[in-house]
């Protein structure tokens, strides 16, 4: 699969590939046709050899794999079809024993979640969802710490595979990957503890991003897709094996301070007016910034700084206090 991805689009003769992966034409033959089952679309034409086509995007743990950095964290890849929710799935993986660095991707999630109950659309072909299993030296006060590093990897992984990113893409405290002003990723992080220690065990921490664009329903808010059309220049299969690779290397070290620094660089909301609620009452006040731990630094209406560790704020634009 390696051979076939580096030369997306090209034609590569069965006698070539035999040749560079040490194996007879009869095993090639045999491999591609495993692929093809997998759901590579694949092109054999005599005299010229086989093909992956360009155009392809199919998500795949073979795919996944082929991209992923030498020395890699990440260790299983399952790639699913379809499933409720790559959370609930990595979740019942980690409570059989799953390790740190287990992959799940799918193409489709029937019950995508986000924080606070919201559902996260999660239509077939047009996105990626994946959930990763991590087993980190990580108390509860750095919890938070795993979803600030999750929002800088897909920032950086989109930056690296779609150069035009670079200067629009933003994250809104504390989950929310922002593109042109719009959603295109949602984190949801959640802890599996210890029955009888009630520390940390493990961690799941899941990702939806909008690749590519479709018609979202009114209940997505505001949503919006990486891409503005449906021509890419990378899939999504490398998009995966990007973030994933991030997220395990940041995971050996939460305590980096490029992390908190390279998330502070991209903030949208520090700055800016925000409201929040806090209980029943709505508050508003001015974001200044994010402190060393991911907390939002709140300048409130009577001039004092507070620090939230969780909720949702909202950037005021044009509204008016109430």
């Amino acid at each position: 699969m390696n051979a076939l991805e580096s030369c997306r689009g090209e034609y590569i003769s069965g006698e070539d590939l035999a040749e560079s992966l040490g194996v007879t034409r009869a095993a090639v033959w045999k491999a591609v046709s495993s692929l093809r089952k997998e759901g590579h679309k694949i092109i054999a034409l005599q005299n010229k050899g086989y093909c992956l086509k360009s155009s392809f995007d199919s998500l795949t743990a073979s795919g996944i794999a082929s991209h992923l950095k030498a020395g890699t964290k990440v260790k299983d890849i399952t790639c699913l079809i379809k499933t409720d929710s790559t959370n609930n799935f990595a979740k019942h993986l980690a409570l059989g024993g799953g390790t740190h660095g287990t992959l799940i991707a799918a193409d489709c999630q029937t019950a995508g979640r986000g924080r606070r109950g919201h559902s996260f659309e999660s239509p077939a072909g047009k996105g990626l969802y994946m959930s990763l299993i991590l087993r980190p030296d990580c108390d509860a006060e750095k919890f938070q710490m795993i979803t600030i590093a999750d929002a800088v990897a897909v920032c950086l992984a989109v930056e690296d595979l779609y150069p035009e990113s670079r200067g629009n893409i933003g994250i809104k405290w504390v989950n929310d990957v922002l593109m042109r002003g719009k959603k295109i990723c949602g984190i949801l992080t959640e802890a599996l503890t210890g029955f009888e220690s009630g520390e940390i065990e493990s961690v799941v921490t899941g990702i939806g991003i909008n690749v590519y664009p479709c018609e979202f329903p009114e209940s997505a808010g505001n949503a919006g897709s990486i891409l503005e059309d449906d021509k890419a220049t990378f899939t999504r299969n490398e998009l995966c094996a990007r973030i994933a690779d991030y997220i395990m290397e940041f995971a050996e070290n939460l305590d980096d301070p490029a992390i908190i620094s390279e998330y502070r660089k991209r903030s949208v909301l520090t700055g800016h007016e925000v409201s929040f609620m806090k209980g029943e009452k709505k508050c508003y006040g001015h974001a200044d910034g994010i402190d060393d731990t991911g907390g939002l630094l709140i300048r409130n209406e009577s001039g004092e700084t507070e620090t939230l560790r969780s909720g949702e704020v909202f950037m005021i634009r044009d509204e008016e206090k109430e």
